[in-house]
């Protein structure tokens, strides 16, 4: 399906070296617009210096996980486009920190979820943009530079993907949720944990029993995790350790799948908190499927 006139507008001011984000008709829109914007010059950013070294800027900080200089660099092109913007927003991220006000608007951006794989090349990093007002997300919004793919909702806007021209096909677009059917074998997208052993072997075995279609654990960014499960792709599982999730971890990926028609929920079926969950939680647009895959983790965890 092609670009809504909406979309095509945001993308192609950034095509044209606009500095400033385009406008849209409301509030959502103008900070939908403001998403695009930043993402795109993120990825723009992320992708040519990947190309150039990517290893020689690696860092590792007090906590012992890894970042870059060009997050700390995306970080400040939020804040000095939101200065013009919309100066009375706050704005908070991966690597400034901060804490999410009670009430206004607030940005929380996460330059690289998924700092390994951008480093090693994998490709399912993302950079992550959500904004919220009086701490409830209005929007939320993936990209993956790797792919030229951008996830996008509203509270008010069904979730939408769209695919960026890489070889000269056209831009394309398409709502969400694209497939989703109860009666299908499941397809397990696990994130990588160390203490995951039992409920991998849980989950090979329901495999080997035909419970289920196939299991992976491609890692990476778990808000691009997110955005496969609002596709219908996949029912994503994340053990999700100490400490708790902050606004900029999965705010935007859940916005995703909750606006797609799904939901993430913890392994009693309660939806989770996304600016504060711990512990492990199932996304997927399938009710159907999301309980299988609760009932297996469940024998184990």
């Amino acid at each position: 399906m092609a670009l809504s006139k909406f979309e095509a507008a945001c993308i192609n001011a950034f095509r044209n070296g606009s500095e400033t984000p385009a406008r849209g008709a409301s509030e959502t829109e103008d900070w939908i617009c403001f998403g695009f914007h930043i993402l795109l010059r993120a990825g723009q950013m992320l992708r040519r210096n990947w190309a150039a070294g990517v290893r020689t800027s690696l860092q590792i900080k007090p906590d012992g996980s890894p970042t870059t200089t060009f997050e700390q660099e995306i970080e400040s092109l939020v804040r000095d486009t939101l200065a013009s913007f919309d100066p009375s927003a706050t704005l908070i991220g991966e690597e400034s920190g901060g804490a999410l006000p009670t009430t206004g608007v607030a940005l929380a951006v996460d330059p690289v979820d998924g700092t390994w794989s951008f480093v090693t090349g994998l490709g399912t990093y993302s950079t992550t943009l959500a904004v919220f007002r009086d701490r409830v997300p209005i929007v939320g919004m993936v990209l993956s530079p790797s792919m030229g793919k951008i996830g996008y909702a509203a509270s008010d806007k069904q979730t939408r993907l769209v695919h960026l021209s890489v070889f000269g096909e056209p831009d394309s677009a398409a709502d969400l949720v694209t497939r989703a059917d109860d009666s299908a074998k499941v397809l397990v997208n696990l994130h990588p944990n160390r203490s995951a052993g039992p409920l991998v072997a849980a989950l090979y075995k329901a495999w080997q029993d035909d419970r289920i279609r196939v299991v992976r654990s491609a890692g990476g960014s778990p808000s691009w995790a997110l955005l496969e499960a609002a596709k219908g792709d996949f029912v994503y599982v994340n053990l999700w350790p100490a400490p708790a999730a902050q606004p900029w971890d999965l705010a935007a990926g859940v916005t995703l799948v909750r606006c797609a028609g799904g939901e993430v929920t913890d392994l009693e079926g309660k939806a989770i908190d996304e600016l504060s969950h711990q512990g492990p939680f199932v996304a997927g647009t399938s009710e159907g499927a999301r309980i299988r895959v609760i009932e297996i983790a469940r024998e184990v965890l």
